[in-house]
């Protein structure tokens, strides 16, 4: 199956290759081929992108844009059929390692205490402490790598307020920023590195010194409009519902810390999560709307109703929209949505096309242009996953779809609930496989939630943004009394949905081969051709083969030696209390999240005060407390853990098991075991990942 599966796909590149041939030979071009088509460039750069990324150590940006240069010559000089897509695709992988080196945040390589002084640029409140973001000014003693240019500490309660731009200096103990929890799963420490953070920790005394910063006029804006949306934030949660107000400041500032965790539990499990992402929906609405009212204003007078009110409106537009992205924090997808509409009334502008693959290409574009980094993220693959699919359809739509028909009212209704119908299960399709890659869990009624619930998500917004405008003037109060009704009536459907039987459904983790497979399939079908459509699903079913070939582990070791054990359904762990993000990724990461875990010395495993002893798919595993149990254990068990001491040269030599003491477990950053016929031990650690900056 995997050889006859591999021949179809070599063909239909070939035949895709033979036909591009063609069409440039019918062009005229001197060299077929190398001048390949915009949207073509753009996925060859962030496949060199995902390269970049994919690669073992960190490449040299001066010899990679030598070999970038080179290709190109040789492609022009030897008529180098595919050299454009080569050229382009060492454009991106080049771009992202001298944008690495150029955000380098110099991060710390040890835990250490420090005197650290900064200004403060964010304060977040979501979690039971404070966490304080500021730009390092100073720093002793000087870390090794230099001086950070980003930390993040933590603070109790006793802890001053301190207000953003505001001088700060403290006492904290500082470490490097944690990696992947579970193998091949989300590392935050290369997000960290890309926002500008050199490391995280916390503060050791309560009685912080502050001063007044003095800030580069680039600083000082950025600190400007982040106070700016801390203070509009504050004025929502005064005049808005309590029961609704985290929801009301995310919706149009962006700041997610004052979101219940329940309601964030319901959006997601009735797949409504996308509403707390500022993208094309909201960006939309507010550019839209304003468009609309402004040409209903210019239509009353005199001067303009005899020109095409459409071009000033556009102009509005645009204006508006700048405006949103800057309050609403400028996230991937804000950025992905601003463009996107930009180009949109743009076009208006200039009387062309506003919707096409040219329009999302652009977007992507300027996108991995200023931030490589974000190809690797969740919140682009979704985003643009959801408006490629939609300008896919919505293209085919309007090019079939009979011209100048006139519409009564129920004609209207009925297009605008097919037509969301359309939207929700285009966009719910095209994301949900990125979702399950990423998350491992589906909203299996995510369909019925967003027909009932995307209804009155317009008026959400239309009173939102009718309560910014009237903040000046201190009558914001009525307009977010009743954003506040409408998002009730939201979350009682979200909770609604979320409660009906099995609304969550769970996968088990993939390699992220796959998912680099399921993405080439997904933008090639996109092309909307019949050769583009036919590699596309084949090579989204080759994901599939190799997403279902992926084993599950069955033990995990926690880099600190705590034992997670998944067993028929059932979870056992040495330590409750210890280990839990990593445990639930471990338990996700086998798409069962739902468990409860309990120690395994109540009931499951043979323990005494030694070590304890439990059957996995008919192995034994050992834990030992003590070294001296490690020679007897290695006779009758296929594993053998010695979390808390190191076993010894000898010890290893004579253990016929596989052997994991503390030093083992500490050089993995500890591991994942699966057991079926033999063992197959995964280190949590990436070893290249030390090859990287942000390892």
């Amino acid at each position: 199956m995997p050889a006859a599966l591999a021949r179809a796909l070599i063909g239909e590149v070939r035949e895709i290759y033979n036909d591009n041939l063609e069409r440039d030979a019918a062009a005229g071009l001197r060299f077929p081929c190398i001048a390949v088509r915009f949207e073509t460039g753009v996925i060859a750069a962030a496949a060199g992108i995902a390269l970049y990324f994919a690669a073992w150590a960190e490449p040299d940006w001066r010899i990679a844009a030598g070999l970038t240069v080179i290709v190109g010559l040789v492609s022009a000089w030897r008529q180098w059929a595919l050299g454009g897509f080569v050229s382009f695709l060492l454009i991106g992988f080049t771009w992202s390692a001298l944008h690495t080196v150029r955000l380098s945040p110099n991060p710390v390589e040890y835990e250490q205490r420090v005197s650290v002084s900064g200004t403060v640029v964010h304060v977040d409140r979501s979690g039971p402490m404070r966490r304080i973001i500021f730009d390092v000014h100073d720093m002793q003693p000087m870390p090794r790598t230099g001086l950070p240019k980003k930390i993040r500490i933590r603070v109790g309660r006793n802890f001053p307020e301190v207000a953003i731009g505001e001088g700060l200096n403290v006492q904290a103990v500082i470490s490097p920023l944690p990696g992947p929890a579970v193998p091949n799963g989300y590392d935050p420490g290369r997000r960290a590195f890309f926002d500008g953070l050199a490391g995280s920790g916390f503060a050791i005394r309560n009685d912080p010194q502050t001063y007044k910063a003095e800030l580069a006029w680039r600083d000082s804006l950025k600190i400007t409009v982040d106070r700016w949306r801390q203070n509009i934030a504050k004025r929502v949660l005064d005049a808005a519902p309590q029961d609704t107000a985290g929801l009301q400041v995310a919706l149009l500032t962006g700041l997610r810390d004052y979101i219940p965790d329940h309601q964030r539990d319901a959006l997601r499990a009735s797949g409504l999560a996308h509403i707390l992402a500022i993208s094309g929906l909201h960006m939309g609405m507010v550019a839209f709307g304003v468009f609309a009212f402004v040409s209903l204003i210019l239509a009353f007078l005199p001067q303009a109703a005899s020109r095409d009110m459409r071009k000033p409106a556009a102009i509005f537009a645009i204006l508006a929209a700048t405006l949103y992205l800057g309050l609403s924090g400028a996230s991937v997808a804000t950025q992905r949505a601003y463009v996107m509409v930009s180009i949109a009334f743009i076009a208006m502008l200039l009387d062309r096309r506003a919707l096409s693959l040219r329009s999302v290409a652009v977007a992507a574009a300027i996108t991995l242009a200023i931030r490589p980094e974000a190809l690797m993220s969740v919140g682009f693959q979704m985003s643009f996953a959801a408006v490629t699919a939609l300008v896919v359809v919505y293209r085919e739509w309007a090019d079939r779809r009979p011209a100048n028909k006139t519409q009564s009212l129920r004609d209207r209704f009925l297009n605008f609930y097919g037509s969301l119908a359309v939207t929700s299960f285009v966009a719910g399709l095209a994301t949900g496989g990125f979702a399950m890659f990423h998350f491992g869990r589906i909203a299996k009624y995510g369909l019925l939630g967003n027909l009932a619930a995307m209804a009155v998500f317009p008026l959400v917004m239309i009173f939102g943004i009718t309560g910014l405008l009237l903040l000046p003037f201190g009558l914001e109060a009525a307009p977010f009394w009743v954003m506040g009704q409408c998002l009730r009536g939201m979350l009682f459907i979200a909770e609604s949905v979320a409660g009906l039987p099995g609304a969550v459904g769970t996968v088990k983790a993939s390699h992220p081969v796959a998912l680099a497979v399921y993405a080439a399939g997904f933008t090639s079908a996109c092309f909307a051709t019949r050769n583009s459509v036919t590699l596309g699903i084949s090579l989204i079913a080759l994901s599939a083969i190799i997403w279902w070939q992926t084993p599950k582990a069955d033990i995990r070791i926690s880099d600190t030696g705590r034992v997670s054990v998944l067993s028929e359904g059932a979870g056992y762990t040495s330590s409750a209390r210890a280990d839990r993000y990593g445990r639930d990724q471990f338990s996700r990461a086998t798409g069962d999240e739902a468990l409860v875990w309990r120690n395994y010395r109540d009931g499951y495993a043979f323990c005494d005060a030694l070590a304890c002893r439990f059957e996995v798919r008919g192995h034994w595993v050992t834990v030992a407390n003590e070294a001296s149990e490690v020679q007897q254990a290695c006779k009758d068990s296929a594993l053998v853990i010695l979390p808390n001491h190191d076993a010894g040269i000898v010890a290893r030599r004579g253990c016929s098991a596989i052997l994991l003491d503390a030093s083992t477990i500490q050089a993995k950053g500890g591991a994942h075991v699966t057991v079926r016929q033999s063992l197959l031990v995964t280190p949590i650690a990436d070893p290249n990942r030390a090859n990287r900056p942000w390892g």
